[in-house]
């Protein structure tokens, strides 16, 4: 699912990582570790297509990570997840069901099922960070994708709702789904990992490149 190849990506004056050849398999859960500034963040904004890398090659699906039918196919939970303030958390999952030409009751059920349901009128920008993070979890899992890039995606979660997405991650696992987070093995997160790849151990740096 995910290739790379020499790859290198630079901040300023800091190499976050360099030479870095990783495999990451179709139907794979894995979790990207090591100590702040690594890069682990980084990475997954390359593998988004999102991060321009200073040298070597990345391939998602076989394509370039910016391609179109890569973007299709790929879901992407940043920290924080990039909402839109000025929307009700209903009008942000409209937005998503048209992009994606999904049911809009769809997501409006899942995002009720994480405890969203009194948030619907409520404007993105007045929601709490544990309450932003479900509701992008809600939209970046809106198309069914194949590959899931997740960010610190239990950080600010209650108890529930952080059992609710690990259920959602290990069931859409069984049906294929790939996986790449970055987590600070929080609730739930060590029954999803296939293999942890230590960026700290394969590039070890300094600077600010989380």
């Amino acid at each position: 699912m995910i290739a790379t190849s020499g790859l290198s990506v630079r901040r300023g004056e800091t190499e976050l990582f360099g030479g870095l050849d990783l495999r990451i398999e179709a139907g794979e859960s894995v979790r990207l570790a090591g100590p702040n500034g690594c890069g682990k963040s980084t990475l997954l904004s390359v593998f988004a297509g999102l991060c321009t890398p200073s040298a070597g090659s990345v391939t998602v699906a076989g394509r370039d990570p910016g391609d179109r039918a890569v973007r299709a196919l790929r879901g992407f939970l940043q920290e924080p997840p990039p909402l839109y303030e000025h929307l009700t958390t209903g009008e942000q999952l409209a937005l998503v069901a048209r992009l994606w030409g999904v049911r809009r009751k769809a997501l409006l059920d899942r995002a009720g099922a994480l405890g969203l349901a009194d948030r619907r009128d409520v404007l993105v920008g007045e929601l709490s960070l544990g309450q932003r993070k479900k509701l992008g979890y809600v939209c970046a899992t809106a198309h069914a994708p194949q590959l899931l890039l997740l960010d610190e995606p239990f950080n600010a979660l209650d108890q529930a709702a952080a059992a609710s997405v690990t259920d959602d991650l290990r069931r859409r696992g069984r049906e294929g789904l790939t996986t790449v987070l970055v987590s600070h093995l929080d609730v739930g997160e060590p029954l999803l990992i296939d293999r942890t790849i230590d960026l700290g151990a394969l590039a070890p740096t300094t600077g600010d490149g989380e």
